[in-house]
Parts: structure tokens; C-alpha cells; sequence
């Protein structure tokens, strides 16, 4: 389980939770990798999801959030933050749970059961909000 204080938290790509980190060397990773600036892409995705609740269908949530952050740059960021917590994740694992999760929310059949995949853009918001925002309780700290 992620330790929110030490800068962890768990987000689940395509039924699987992983448990992810993102410190200075995730961010200088992403902007060497991507050319784009980590904070520039967190704060456009924050916005779009925030513009995005009042969408009026999930086709028109998924064209602002994706306009926010691509797919790749979503990866980019899963898999690094990914790696810090575990290093036997691999790209491809996350581009494809990337790809399985989509641009869109939907109930989809797995293991039997009917589940709502969470699209790829809400749960980089997810991730770039915490890393902006960090822990966020009402426990008074000494």
C-alpha cells in the first residue's frame, strides 16, 4: 500500500492497481522524454478535468481530457512513476493497460464480472493532482 507521505499512491490502470512515486527524477524523466513541462501538462489536465464534470457525455469528458494529455505522455508518466515503486514494470504493460483503459469510462466484462473501466485521462488527473496537491487529509500534523 502507497504511503502518501512519502510521496506514493496507488492508481489502477486496466483492474490492476500499481503503486507509483513521483519525485524530481520522475518529472525531469518525463519533460527529457516527452519535451513537454511536467507542471504545464499537470495543471492542463487538472483544469480539463475540472471543466469535464460538467461534460454532458462521457464522449464529451473524453475530448477535453484528451486534449489535456495523449495517451503517450499518460504512459510516459504511468511508467515512470510506476518503475520507481517497482522496477520489473515494463512500457508495454503500461501502454497497454493505457490502451485497455481508453479514452472513455465503460462497464466492461472481466473475470465475470461487470466493471467500470476508468478512463486513462481521469486517472493521470488523478496522479498529477496528488503530485501537485500531495496528501490531502484534515489530520492536524505536529
Amino acid at each position: 500500500m502507497a504511503n502518501a507521505y512519502n510521496g506514493e499512491i496507488d492508481i489502477e490502470l486496466y483492474f490492476k492497481k500499481y503503486p507509483m512515486r513521483v519525485n524530481m527524477d520522475v518529472i525531469a524523466q518525463f519533460q527529457t522524454e516527452t519535451g513537454k513541462d511536467f507542471m504545464h501538462v499537470a495543471i492542463k489536465s487538472i483544469n480539463a478535468y475540472n471543466k469535464s464534470r460538467s461534460a454532458d457525455s462521457v464522449f464529451e469528458r473524453a475530448e477535453l481530457m484528451t486534449k489535456a494529455v495523449s495517451m503517450l505522455d499518460a504512459a510516459h508518466l504511468f511508467y515512470l512513476a510506476a518503475k520507481e515503486k517497482d522496477s520489473t514494470v515494463t512500457f508495454e504493460e503500461i501502454q497497454e493497460a493505457v490502451l485497455l483503459d481508453g479514452p472513455v469510462e465503460k462497464m466492461v466484462l472481466f473475470e465475470g464480472n461487470e466493471k467500470l473501466v476508468r478512463s486513462y485521462p481521469l486517472a493521470f488527473a488523478e496522479l498529477v493532482t496528488f503530485c501537485t496537491l500531495g496528501a490531502v487529509d484534515s489530520v492536524k500534523k505536529s
